[in-house]
């Protein structure tokens, strides 16, 4: 009898094919639908579902159902043993009712388990083994007519084609990878344009979760491609598109397998691009999810690591142990395989060396077995560092070889870059051809600093350059160093400076007059209320780019250049097109260029605009660093976290710190000997007795962006031994400092792309605006006080209102401070129109949003109006990010931002906040302060705030505005070393610096 589908209309028409011949089932009850038809059923065997009633049909059916229901939880649950045994049953049962789509569906999700175990090989035979028992159903299935039963199979035919999508990424393969997929969407493309009813509904992909299920995939080819930046962004797409779809009942369990499975992946991304904490999020949020069940001790072994970084080493060995016990009993082999390289990798780092190579070579048995060519390669790495770590340099070098020949196989250049690190390590360790390791290990340091720029998230940029290029730069500029290559190693700073630059040109602008800007692909739904303003622009990008190609001196091009080539041949990364850009200012005025680069320890470089081609470098010890570090954090006024504003002056005005001379002398000459070579302090002595006082440029690194360079003293003579706390006074014969002889300013990073300044015009005053919701006493309270007619800064204004318009419209000085009205709507169009300089005095503070770690100023704006931060209270304030994706005409050519550590921008882990933004809009001359000012309320009787910005007015409008606040400085030197009084002190100006980009020559319209 017929059961489970209705027969065809008509008999077969043709011969049976010879690719059935012999077959016993290649569809959905072929020998019965021959006996029907009154047919030899002599070629098909003998079926048990033939001789079957109707409801014993029904009943087996049903029970069958239920088996693959019960088979895919276990197998979301990673019991891969359990699934396996009731997939078994299935096809024991698909056997019985002669289903072949119920057979190819267990076999198809079998491969699917299979790969989520590790099991490439019997994954990859799943996945074939269903796409050829496809192809000779469907001939069955045309011979018989039963057209029915092909859409049946489809799914399964889809599922198996997914497996080898994985697959083929994992070989690499990602032509073959991306073929398939193609031919995914192909298929159905046409089972959407089919009739009604001619398909499934769950074969219709009524909600998008199959196309989420590609993407997913897609994400992994992106990675195989060497584009992990673009699939991370991917992920967090198909994450909020699976949100938008969670509760959709008819997806619900198959979106709950997709956001584990892209929460995994993304999990996988972070750590390999070094955001841990994120990762850990993930990872720990997925182990919840899955308590009790398998899959959590999957997870325990991702968090494992981070257990042993926390300190709990023998607790991070317990959990991969256990972990691997239960893995081993859920028959997830590749999880195993994992959990015994994890072990591995803790025990290397714990100085093990044989035990460590005792867990990789088990985990190697399980990847060998497995087919996983992958993580043959991470176990060659492996091996290769424990015989390393023994000082078996030819079984070290065996190991990297092959695992640097797998990745040029595979085509994944990232596996290149990995196994070329490792490489290059190993022979650094062993050191017998250094000239050798130096052409191996550069490309990788330079390919890895480029790539960092690919991520969109700025904490995925940080973390690479933290984890991945850091480590590479690190060793580099150590191997540099042995190689006495300082050549090399400066310009590896000059370039290591260079980078973070802005660049906006396919961003959106974001308009600061109020009205909101067309997100592309489509513009905002119209009526959009005042307050989602914020919620849209947010999500504008802000996108950083590598350095542009430099030179090194009118004479000499960059000897990196050839480095820089092949690491774009070796590993992909695209060289700009673009005019090599001058690291040089022109200037006729003798200038020290000064660079910093933290790379483990510190590295400095220095040469001057008279001898380009000369140049030093010099190393700092990071344990110096980190002590001159704390010492100026002691110092400064800058609240530490958890410190008030009162406090920490309090602190900074201590008898330590910048409330005594003596204390204050102590910490410039400590500052000094951790910072400035003998050679540079001979330099600038022998350059000053010459009668002209020459300029000292300098570009911190992000640990050197609080030093007040000026203060610094200039030693006599260097230590010839450690010198004991307080004893750094033998180096120095009087109390010279760096002002005493140079003029001294910041070197803005030459990678920025700037517009060119506005016209000239009248000054623009944006001082001690009023903050919506906040105090004059509160935390962003009023940092001017009081002010009347007779203050020495309102009469300042008066002279400046006397000498010609300033802008805003005012009669007098006193309704230039403490307006309500000053917020970004007023700055833009003070902007638009000429003028020829900015000055604004008032609260800056450091934000972190989606365009990282950024300073903002606090102007009088309310919430509802556009930008990127977060609202504080009633208030929104205006970024760096605001202000580089807004369209103002440009920012006049001299600027002046007072307020707590505006100057900090060298200090963020991407150097760009609003300093560097006001560069980037055509500023030529930005003076800011690089720790938070002490408001004049803590020196009662004196107005120490009103003096520095009336001083800083006064030379962003004369001729030579870094000369002339350097000249303030001095006579606040002399008042200090004469009167050293809390209203004397260097808190209230030393902190005053000056960036000039005035004679660069770097203008390059973004």
């Amino acid at each position: 009898m017929l059961a489970g589908m209705p027969p065809p209309l008509n008999p077969p028409d043709r011969p049976l094919p010879d690719e059935l011949a012999g077959a016993t089932s290649h569809g959905y009850n072929c020998r019965c639908v021959a006996v029907h038809f009154g047919l030899d059923p002599a070629p098909y065997g003998v079926l048990p579902a033939c001789s079957l009633t109707e409801a014993e049909y029904a009943e087996l059916f049903e029970q069958a159902l239920e088996i693959q229901r019960a088979a895919k939880q276990l197998a979301v649950a990673r019991d891969v043993t359990g699934a396996h045994r009731e997939y078994g049953r299935l096809r024991q049962l698909a056997h019985r009712l002669d289903r072949t789509d119920l057979e190819l569906a267990a076999v198809s999700d079998l491969a699917t388990v299979c790969y989520s175990a590790g099991d490439l090989r019997n994954a990859r035979q799943c996945a074939e083994a269903v796409l050829s028992a496809f192809r000779t159903s469907v001939t069955g299935i045309v011979h018989f007519g039963q057209y029915a039963e092909i859409r049946m199979l489809e799914g399964s035919r889809e599922v198996a084609d997914r497996v080898l999508i994985s697959l083929a990424t994992e070989d690499g393969d990602v032509a073959r990878a991306a073929e398939l997929i193609a031919g995914q969407r192909h298929r159905a493309a046409l089972r959407k344009a089919a009739e009604p009813g001619q398909y499934p509904r769950r074969l219709l992909d009524p909600h998008g979760a199959d196309e989420l299920t590609l993407r997913i995939l897609e994400a992994r080819v992106q990675v195989a491609a060497g584009d992990p930046a673009g699939a991370l962004a991917a992920l967090e797409e198909i994450l909020a598109a699976l949100d938008a779809i969670a509760d959709i009942e008819e997806v619900r369990d198959q979106v709950a397998s997709l956001r584990a499975m892209a929460r995994a992946e993304r999990a996988r991304l972070r750590r390999a691009g070094g955001e841990d904490a994120d990762a850990r999020a993930d990872l720990v949020r997925l182990s919840a999810q899955h308590e009790g069940r398998p899959a959590a001790a999957k997870f325990a072994v991702d968090l494992a690591a981070d257990r042993a970084l926390g300190g709990d080493f023998p607790g991070a060995v317990a959990a991969l142990v256990a972990a691997r016990d239960e893995l081993t009993a859920a028959g997830a082999t590749g999880d195993v395989a994992e959990a015994s390289h994890a072990l591995g990798a803790l025990l290397l780092i714990a100085g093990d060396a044989r035990q460590a190579r005792e867990q990789f070579a088990h985990a190697g048995e399980i990847w060998k077995s497995n087919g996983d060519t992958p993580a043959l390669r991470r176990l060659d790495v492996a091996l290769a560092r424990c015989a390393a770590a023994a000082e078996d340099w030819a079984a070290a070098e065996e190991h990297v070889h092959r695992a640097r020949e797998s990745a040029r196989a595979s085509g994944d250049w990232l596996q290149r870059l990995h196994t070329d690190f490792a490489a290059a390590e190993i022979g650094f360790a062993r050191g017998d051809d250094l000239p050798a390791v130096l052409d191996l290990l550069l490309p990788v340091a330079l390919a890895a600093a480029d790539y960092r720029f690919e991520f969109a998230s700025p904490r995925a940029r940080t973390a690479w350059a933290r984890d991945v290029a850091g480590p590479a730069t690190e060793l580099v500029m150590v191997l540099l160093a042995r190689l006495r290559e300082p050549r090399l190693a400066a310009e590896l700073i000059e370039r290591t400076c260079a980078v973070g630059a802005y660049t906006g040109a396919e961003a959106p602008a974001l308009d600061l007059t109020g009205t909101l800007p067309a997100p592309e692909p489509a513009p905002p739904a119209a009526g959009l209320p005042l307050a989602a303003l914020g919620t849209v622009t947010a999500a504008l990008p802000l996108r950083l780019a590598p350095p542009p190609a430099l030179r090194w001196s009118p004479a000499a091009p960059m000897r990196l250049e050839r480095w820089l080539d092949v690491a774009a041949e070796r590993y992909g990364l695209p060289r700009p097109e673009t005019d090599p850009v001058a690291t040089w200012p022109v200037t006729e005025t003798e200038t020290f260029l000064l660079r910093y680069a933290d790379a483990g320890h510190t590295y400095l470089s220095w040469r001057t605009t008279g001898d380009l081609d000369t140049v030093h470098t010099h190393p700092v010890d990071a344990a110096l660093v980190a002590t001159a570090r704390e010492l100026l954090a002691a110092a400064s006024p800058t609240p530490r976290e958890g410190e008030s504003v009162a406090d920490a002056v309090r602190r900074s005005l201590g008898e330590d710190a910048f409330g005594s001379f003596a204390g204050e002398q102590r910490l410039a000459r400590i500052l000094a000997l951790t910072l400035l070579p003998a050679d540079l302090v001979a330099r600038l002595r022998a350059a000053a007795a010459g009668g002209r006082r020459p300029v000292l440029r300098v570009q911190p690194s992000p640990s050197l962006a609080a030093v007040p360079w000026g203060l610094l003293a200039l030693p006599d003579r260097r230590p010839d031994r450690v010198l004991e706390p307080g004893a750094e006074g033998c180096c120095f014969d009087g109390d010279d400092r760096v002002l005493d002889v140079a003029n001294v300013s910041l070197l803005a990073p030459v990678g920025i792309p700037r517009r060119s300044p506005a016209a000239a015009g009248p000054p623009v005053y944006v001082l001690d605006p009023r903050i919506p919701g906040q105090s004059a006493f509160g935390e962003l309270g009023s940092v001017l006080g009081r002010q009347d007619p007779a203050a020495p800064l309102i009469r300042h204004l008066d002279a400046q209102l006397a000498a010609g318009p300033v802008r805003p419209a005012a009669a007098r000085g006193l309704e230039l401070v403490r307006r309500t009205d000053t917020d970004r709507r007023l700055l833009a169009r003070l902007l638009a129109e000429p003028c020829s300089r900015l000055v604004f005095v008032g609260h800056v503070s450091r934000v972190r949003d989606d365009h990282g770690a950024q300073t903002a100023l606090h102007l009088s704006c309310a919430a509802e109006l556009p930008g990127t931060a977060e609202p504080i209270g009633a208030h929104r304030p205006f970024t760096a990010a605001d202000l580089a994706l807004s369209e103002p005409d440009s920012m006049p050519a001299r600027v002046a931002l007072i307020g707590c550590a505006s100057a900090s921008d060298f200090g963020l882990p991407e150097p760009f906040g609003v300093l560097l933004a006001a560069v980037a809009a055509g500023a030529r001359l930005v003076a800011a302060t690089v720790w938070a000012l002490p408001t004049s309320a803590a020196v009662p009787g004196a107005d120490p705030m009103a003096e520095l910005v009336i001083a800083v007015d006064t030379a962003l409008a004369g001729d030579d505005p870094v000369g002339d606040l350097c000249a303030w400085q001095r006579t606040r030197l002399a008042r200090w070393r004469a009167r050293p009084e809390p209203a004397c002190s260097p808190a209230f100006w030393a902190a005053l610096t000056c960036l000039d980009a005035s004679d660069d020559g770097q203008t390059r319209v973004r």
